[in-house]
């Protein structure tokens, strides 16, 4: 295998042909990324880039040849995806815990049909620990995408060096709080209603879940409401949607409208608000306080949810109505769109 070098991501234009870009999208390299716009190599589909990688390296791609990586950000999956280009024969050998680590990392979602979901899920957290207390925890650094392409860099050196040992059991994974949460929010089992037709789960718990929590069991849904007491709710637009996957997912539908619909029956002090179906996970809620990129990455126990006026069960009403009567307007919910075609339906859906 050719010795790689992991270079930062505006370097690529300096070895244009020799570079395997993970995890994000350049014209001038090889990508093996789910980012929607990113050619993803036949035979190596996949959800998360972390499979598409070992997806390449199961098919023997003569692009892994190539002498330079890069990623544009860190994040888990990503990171995965880095590393096991530079570990092909270790990261084949592990490669169904690897592939749980990205899913729990990415999507909040957990396999709990995995015999090792438990150690997939104290390895993220530990991951996530290490970032926050070393470096900068995600969307920390100056919000320009130019700063994180730097930033990011010593993540990658540091995480390829020591990553191994941990994932291989040489050293024991420290329990984080971060996981003991967790746990013990999965243990208090949050009531769940699925909503197949329109790919909506509902969760009901007493307060704010962790999203390794809130999303666990969402694997079939898009749209996840969060139900807590006081009449404090949420909508988010799972990450699973602003991705290419192999799994159906539902076009987005622009989420103003149904912010017009809420704030027609508010009576609090609050107003609801969302961000543009093109963000990477728009979330519906009252807003207070405004959201930086980091507070909207970290979970819902981590912000404050604000309480309505609407009542808990008129709420979900007009969330489902909305979406039961755009998809019921959309001729095909079944391919991934472009971002172009996204807009093009919204346009004509709310014309």
């Amino acid at each position: 295998m050719t010795q790689k070098t992991f270079i930062p991501f505006y370097e690529v234009k300096n070895h244009v042909g020799d570079v395997l870009v993970v995890d994000a999208h350049h014209p001038q390299g090889f990508d093996l990324s789910h980012w929607r716009g990113a050619p993803i190599p036949e035979g190596c589909e996949a959800d998360t880039s972390t499979e598409i990688v070992l997806n390449a390296i199961d098919h023997k791609l003569p692009e892994l040849e190539k002498t330079f990586v890069t990623n544009n950000h860190y994040d888990i999956d990503g990171f995965l995806g880095v590393w096991s280009v530079f570990n092909q024969h270790l990261a084949q050998e592990y490669r169904s815990l690897l592939v749980e680590i990205a899913q729990i990392a990415d999507f909040r979602e957990i396999n709990f049909e995995y015999r090792e979901w438990e150690k997939a899920l104290k390895l993220v957290c530990w991951l996530n620990e290490v970032e926050a207390e070393k470096f900068y925890p995600p969307f920390g650094a100056p919000e320009i995408a130019e700063k994180e392409m730097e930033a990011c860099v010593p993540k990658y050196h540091y995480f390829l060096d020591v990553f191994e040992s941990y994932l291989t059991g040489k050293k024991e994974i420290p329990t984080t709080k971060e996981y003991e949460l967790v746990i013990n929010q999965l243990n208090s089992t949050p009531f769940r209603t699925e909503y197949n037709d329109i790919r909506l789960q509902v969760v009901e718990a007493e307060n704010p879940l962790h999203y390794y929590c809130l999303y666990a069991e969402s694997q079939n849904s898009d749209v996840v409401i969060s139900i807590y007491n006081n009449n404090r709710y949420e909508l988010e637009y799972k990450y699973t949607t602003w991705v290419q996957t192999t799994r159906e997912h539902f076009p987005r539908v622009d989420l103003k409208p149904l912010v017009e619909q809420l704030n027609s029956e508010e009576a609090s002090d609050y107003k609801w608000d969302a961000e543009h179906f093109t963000d990477t996970a728009p979330i519906l809620r009252l807003k207070g306080k405004k959201l930086s990129k980091k507070e909207r990455y970290s979970s819902p126990v981590d912000r404050p949810i604000y309480a309505s006026s609407i009542p808990p069960l008129r709420f979900q009403e007009i969330c489902i109505s909305f979406f039961r009567s755009c998809y019921e307007q959309i001729s095909s919910t079944k391919e991934t769109k472009s971002w172009q075609e996204l807009r093009e339906m919204n346009k004509e859906l709310f014309s």
